[in-house]
């Protein structure tokens, strides 16, 4: 094991790995946290914005003034759907009084609760295609596993190995 692991750092491929893990780990706490401040990402896990966001899209969205959603833009909001809070992202169907109307375009009817303006994250500004499923892998556990912990394992293993090598 000790040898495959020196053999791997003294090819090509080290440095890219290194630098694919140091894009994936920042990759993943800037989609974990949203690093842009008004600015939050969102992956789509369901078919209710089809075709104008697919399954695995990603979802640019930016906090804005509540004054100024009007029908026809496509908001992410808080909900508690099944018991559990989530994040969906639906289109603004019609204004009702203080409250938004919201409806998936994939979808046959309104949704049941009508959306209070504090639960709103944003507007979808852009849309970004497939990269949703490459954020579904990582925070998977075995994706964290096989992205993360076993590439920096295979790291600090190789270097530990080098610095005992050369102390020799």
């Amino acid at each position: 094991m000790t040898f495959l692991l020196l053999a791997f750092r003294k090819t090509l491929f080290y440095p890219l790995f290194i630098f694919f893990f140091c894009a994936n780990v920042s990759m993943s706490i800037f989609f974990a946290i949203g690093l842009w401040g008004e600015l939050h990402i969102y992956t789509n896990i369901s078919e209710s914005m089809h075709p104008t966001i697919e399954l695995g899209d990603l979802a640019l969205v930016k906090k804005q003034n509540m004054n100024t959603y009007k029908k026809g833009d496509i908001v992410s909001f808080y909900t508690n759907r099944f018991g559990k809070q989530e994040v969906i992202t639906h289109r603004i169907n019609h204004l009702g009084g203080n409250v938004y109307i919201t409806k998936g375009d994939n979808n046959s009817f309104v949704d049941s609760e009508p959306l209070l303006p504090r639960l709103i994250i944003g507007k979808v500004i852009a849309i970004i295609p497939y990269i949703g499923y490459w954020v579904m892998a990582v925070n998977s556990a075995i994706g964290k596993f096989i992205f993360i912990i076993l590439p920096m394992y295979i790291i600090v293993s190789t270097e530990m190995i080098k610095i005992k090598e050369d102390r020799s």
